[in-house]
């Protein structure tokens, strides 16, 4: 951990913790939780994939132009996903989901799109 990325990890390891607590509780799942989505900020701030910018020290990652279009293909995928599995997931009750089961839609997206994100950042 370098010196002049204190205020980010802080400010990340506060808000990861919170999250944490907030969806599951006072639990040994909210510290997993908390441990690994800090850690996706770790992996977000030395990865190489974003500019970095020391002078605003609690928000120091930018996107340059490859990045924003990679942003702008993983959302688009996520909201094909998503919206898709809304609309025919009524017609799957039969199979292996309920009718009710139609807020998965959201997850899926929210899935799609951090994988297509980090698949396409990965490639560089």
């Amino acid at each position: 951990m370098k010196k002049e990325f204190l205020p980010y990890y802080l400010s990340r390891g506060l808000f990861s913790a919170l999250l944490s607590l907030l969806v599951f509780g006072l639990s040994w799942k909210a510290g997993g939780f908390a441990v690994f989505l800090f850690g996706l900020f770790f992996l977000y701030l030395h990865s190489g994939w974003f500019e970095i910018h020391l002078e605003t020290p609690f928000t120091p990652l930018r996107r340059d132009t490859r990045g924003k279009e990679i942003q702008r293909k993983a959302l688009i995928a996520a909201l094909l996903c998503s919206t898709l599995f809304f609309l025919i997931s009524p017609y799957l009750s039969s199979w292996f989901i309920s009718p009710e089961a139609r807020y998965l839609a959201l997850v899926l997206g929210i899935f799609v799109y951090f994988g297509v994100q980090f698949t396409l950042l990965s490639r560089s």
